[in-house]
């Protein structure tokens, strides 16, 4: 199957960074081989305790290349983010090559999905576990924060403000598929758990936040006779002209491939 849609679900506080509400803007990138999409982003506004709904997607994402590496990244920032010396859509890009060029690294491995999470510049890519590559392990993030962006420079982290959430996480088209097969063939939905670091004295204390994302392998859902047009239609896409228009990266891409009755 070809049509992928990638989206960024929610976020849940257990513990602020503030002493008593966030202010959040989160961000939300993804990237395919080479082809980057826009960032986006949304600004929760000042939020507690509890569930807060993202809902930001990228949808009918056409992958034809099984081995094509895809990734997506995304952070939640607590506070003014105009203060930082990057802005958040640049910050977004550079965890996301990574993630790309991870993945690429290690997809000639049966068992290697490329993770981009904190830690020291060049430190391993975590590795699922070897005798079930699919199962739900911690291995697919682990604890971020400011240092996952040493390569940009020093930024600044006035007041109460700094990042909460950030992570970037890659796979090759044949491993998202795997993944969704096994959890019944429709949407792989996975919680990440992000712990934080101490905010500045007079603030609250570590953050403590858990974002939900998910990956949905879309499908036909008309009666026979199958129609293209009404497929096409459905999933908003154009031809320009061809279906290889639709990832031009890809070699080839079939009309059986892209409607899911391969």
């Amino acid at each position: 199957m070809a049509l992928y849609t990638f989206a960024l679900e929610n976020f849940h506080i257990d513990n602020t960074r503030s002493r008593h509400e966030d202010t959040d803007q989160v961000s939300f990138g993804l990237q395919v081989g080479s082809r980057e999409f826009p960032i986006q982003s949304f600004s929760a506004g000042d939020v507690n305790n509890g569930d807060h709904w993202v809902n930001l997607s990228y949808r009918f994402v056409c992958i034809g290349d099984p081995m094509s590496p895809v990734a997506f990244s995304y952070e939640i920032y607590n506070g003014d983010a105009s203060k930082l010396s990057v802005d958040l859509e640049t910050l977004d890009k550079t965890p996301l090559a990574q993630s790309v060029d991870d993945t690429i690294k290690t997809s000639g491995a049966e068992t290697g999905f490329a993770n981009f999470s904190s830690g020291e510049a060049g430190a391993d890519v975590p590795m699922l576990d070897e005798n079930n590559p699919f199962a739900d392990t911690s291995d697919w993030s682990t604890v971020f924060f400011e240092n996952i962006f040493v390569d940009i420079g020093s930024l600044l982290f006035p007041d109460c403000d700094g990042f909460v959430v950030a992570d970037a996480i890659g796979r090759t088209k044949s491993q998202w598929d795997a993944l969704i097969n096994s959890t019944g063939g429709v949407t792989f939905r996975k919680s990440l758990h992000y712990p934080g670091s101490d905010s500045p004295s007079g603030c609250g204390s570590n953050s403590d936040y858990t974002v939900t994302w998910s990956v949905t392998r879309e499908r036909f859902a008309g009666s026979r006779p199958y129609s293209l047009k009404q497929f096409l239609q459905a999933h908003q896409l154009t031809l320009n002209p061809g279906l290889r228009s639709l990832d031009p990266a890809s070699g080839s891409i079939s009309v059986r491939d892209l409607m899911g009755l391969s």
